[in-house]
């Protein structure tokens, strides 16, 4: 909530509420077995802080074991060309998202649209809503680090009526307390 209404809305604006589209680690996707835990913590923390203005949205992670060609040769095993690899996608979070936007903008639930991504799957409902409701606005806002060469996605910027980059640190600082009010839980050593 902080980030938002301190680094990215204008003071007149009133955060009415905020989405968190979110997919669970799994325990077997990550080098750290306590990525998991941390990941619940976090998500039962920023429900503690904001019960009344947050809503967490969780779509899932798929694991595969897919096949994949490489793309250069393993001079210590030249005849390898093939490969199995872990793979993990997050499904349904971007969809969540993009029906959620359409839905807000068709009962007019909102006036205004905050993205915090840079997922340029989002272009077809951005294209939509102002298509159809050219009164609603929409922000855009990306963290990208300050030393990257990525900008925030011209797909979804050709729709926006503002864009923002967060920079590092706005993000340090928004960062939850060490100790979250009327509750039993303690930052950890990493959030995430």
């Amino acid at each position: 909530m902080q980030l938002f209404e301190v680094h990215v809305l204008d003071k007149k604006v009133e955060l009415v509420e905020v989405r968190y589209y979110t997919a669970p680690v799994l325990g077997r996707m990550s080098d750290d077995p306590g990525s998991t835990q941390r990941q619940r913590q976090y998500l039962q923390a920023l429900r503690n802080l904001h019960p009344q203005r947050l809503v967490i949205i969780e779509g899932k992670i798929q694991a595969s074991k897919p096949y994949l060609r490489l793309a250069k040769s393993i001079p210590e095993l030249p005849e390898l060309q093939i490969v199995q690899v872990l793979d993990f996608n997050e499904k349904k979070t971007d969809v969540n998202l993009a029906s959620d936007l359409i839905t807000g903008a068709w009962t007019g639930s909102y006036e205004q649209a905050v993205i915090c991504s840079n997922d340029s799957d989002l272009e077809g409902a951005l294209a939509a809503i102002k298509s159809h409701h050219p009164g609603l606005r929409i922000g855009i806002v990306a963290p990208i680090s300050g030393e990257s060469h990525r900008h925030i996605s011209g797909d979804l910027t050709q729709y926006a009526d503002w864009q923002k980059v967060l920079s590092v640190a706005h993000i340090a600082r928004s960062q939850l307390p060490d100790k979250i009010l009327n509750s039993k839980l303690q930052k950890p050593a990493a959030w995430y």
